[in-house]
């Protein structure tokens, strides 16, 4: 009889711990693809480029490929390219606002509001007749980068010009003015965007302990009841 009541118990904490387990690796998921968005497709006859105001860095098909890639302003790693499906994941060190994807008479545009610095499974336009993802042609990184404060002017010394008395005069300083431009600021926005992944991270780490805790928890309980 003890037996069989400890054997339920056991079996009881374990369903609890599993399913506990099972919500961790759903918010985990979650946290993987929360900066994945959906592509908008454009054609026939597309070839977009970057939004007024963006800069674009665009890797020709030919160039395109897993590794380190960069215009002297934006880097772009890219991994897990995969050339039969025309799929890719991206890092970058600096917001990209943008990502335009041509394949065929197509273009897909995935965009960032806010920017990131990392997304998986971009991919080409799917092509209707082939049943398949059409080829690469390129791929454009649009970005922009916030403006800086314009340089402070060096003071100028003026020389006097003699008197014809002879008198002589004290130099004179004469400081323009200083004029710096501030852009809208929105980093506030920017960096919550791109910590929300990190949040959900901790997030994940922290209910792992919980599932682990809670587990031993309920086993040391079963086990010190039925002792009894």
């Amino acid at each position: 009889m003890n037996i069989d009541r400890m054997t339920r118990s056991r079996g009881r904490a374990v369903a609890i711990v599993a399913g506990l387990a099972l919500l961790v690796v759903a918010l985990g998921v979650a946290a993987a693809m929360a900066n994945h968005v959906d592509p908008v497709t454009v054609g026939p006859q597309a070839n977009p480029t970057c939004p007024e105001g963006l800069t674009g860095f665009k890797i020709e098909q030919g160039d395109f490929g897993n590794g380190e890639h960069g215009d002297g302003t934006l880097s772009v790693t890219i991994s897990n390219f995969d050339g039969s499906t025309a799929t890719f994941d991206w890092s970058s060190n600096i917001g990209v606002d943008q990502v335009i994807v041509k394949g065929g008479d197509f273009a897909n545009i995935y965009t960032y509001d806010p920017e990131e610095t990392s997304d998986t499974g971009l991919h080409t336009p799917f092509n209707e007749n082939s049943g398949q993802n059409y080829g690469l042609s390129h791929v454009t990184f649009c970005y922009d980068v916030e403006g800086s404060p314009t340089p402070t002017p060096t003071p100028t010394e003026t020389t006097p010009t003699p008197t014809p008395t002879g008198t002589e005069t004290t130099p004179g300083v004469t400081v323009s003015p200083t004029t710096v431009e501030t852009s809208p600021s929105v980093l506030g926005t920017k960096i919550l965007g791109q910590t929300g992944s990190s949040v959900l991270q901790l997030l994940f780490v922290a209910l792992a302990f919980l599932a682990l805790g809670l587990g031993a928890f309920v086993i040391a309980s079963r086990t010190q009841k039925n002792a009894r």
